[in-house]
């Protein structure tokens, strides 16, 4: 692998990254970079094993790594980032980054509930967590597939601070029995609902949502009284393997910049990490009063097998998409998300 390229592993879409590296190149004209959009679900992610092979292969592989905090965790976990702890991290708040300057949040992926609007008369919308678990919601939740070990697994284990550890496991014990949709990628949650496969998503990007509703797809919010709105992050480090050192920290003090940030938020719609952010899509502009809760904590990541073989144990599988659905989902989300 050529190390004359600054080369980046992440889960942003490439168009949209494509336009950081514009931004960043003005700055930086004679650094070029590489971007590959990697997906990382599982456990442990993807990436990380190709990052292992290409090491072991190739004694190279990428110099900075995003993905969403979950899967970040875990690859911190096998020793995989060094540390910088550079002066930039301080436009973003303590709960989104680590003490010791191994990751650092960029975007924000807060979490939300919806509904279909077409589908869900207004007296039946769920106000509250047991509301979820009415015979009449069996076969019509759609959430992230909670057996992975990642968003979705960490998203269900967050909730023991909102439902206190003894109403937290009798709400999964009863959630197994509602025979959820388990959803591999983001879009599809968001997708079973607005085509009508599901009645309610559990686990929807805000960003995405707020597209959906451009779209005047038939897609509302729904809020729970006591399942706060969750936010967890996009986080950046680079590996301790990187042949580009120098490149990789000048770009993670762009992304980090107020200068960077609000380029973030000023996208159509990304979220920045940079909370006061006066740009166009920072959570002060979109939502100034909402209360939230960060996740995963640590204790979340260091719970995850444990819940995850008890997610595996009561929930079944039941992904039921196939080609014909993911066609209709790009269609209806017109390759947006």
């Amino acid at each position: 692998m050529s190390n004359d390229k600054l080369i980046i592993y992440g889960t942003i879409e490439t168009w949209e990254f494509d336009s950081w590296i514009k931004e960043f190149n003005k700055i930086h004209p004679n650094i070029k970079i590489e971007y590959s959009r990697k997906y990382v679900y599982g456990t442990p992610p993807p990436m990380y094993n190709q990052i292992q092979t290409e090491l072991s292969e190739n004694n190279s592989s990428a110099d900075i790594v995003f993905s969403a905090i979950s899967p970040h965790l875990q690859m911190q976990n096998h020793d995989l980032f060094q540390s910088y702890e550079t002066t930039e991290r301080k436009n973003i708040p303590d709960s989104l980054k680590d003490s010791d300057g191994f990751w650092t949040s960029v975007i924000l992926l807060p979490t939300i509930q919806i509904y279909n609007n077409q589908q869900v008369e207004k007296n039946d919308i769920p106000t509250c967590s047991k509301d979820l678990l009415q015979d009449k919601w069996k076969d019509r939740i759609s959430i992230h597939d909670i057996t992975l070990g990642t968003f979705g697994s960490n998203w269900l284990s967050s909730l023991r601070q909102d439902l206190t550890e003894e109403n937290w496991n009798g709400f999964v014990n009863l959630l197994s029995h509602q025979n959820l949709h388990l959803w591999p990628l983001f879009r599809h949650v968001l997708g079973s609902v607005s085509l009508g496969k599901s009645d309610l998503g559990l686990t929807v990007m805000l960003y995405e949502y707020l597209r959906a509703q451009d779209m005047q797809l038939p897609v509302d919010r729904m809020i729970l009284s006591d399942i706060p709105m969750s936010i967890s992050a996009t986080a950046a480090s680079i590996l301790k393997t990187s042949q580009n050192l120098e490149s990789a920290r000048l770009f993670i003090d762009y992304i980090l910049s107020k200068e960077g940030q609000n380029m973030i938020g000023n996208n159509y719609i990304r979220v920045p990490a940079y909370i006061e952010s006066d740009s166009k899509y920072s959570l002060s502009t979109l939502l100034p009063n909402e209360k939230y809760s960060i996740f995963p904590s640590p204790d979340v990541i260091e719970n995850t097998s444990q819940d995850r073989k008890l997610f595996q144990n009561l929930f079944q599988n039941t992904i039921d998409y196939d080609d014909a659905f993911n066609s209709d989902v790009d269609k209806v989300l017109k390759n947006s998300i």
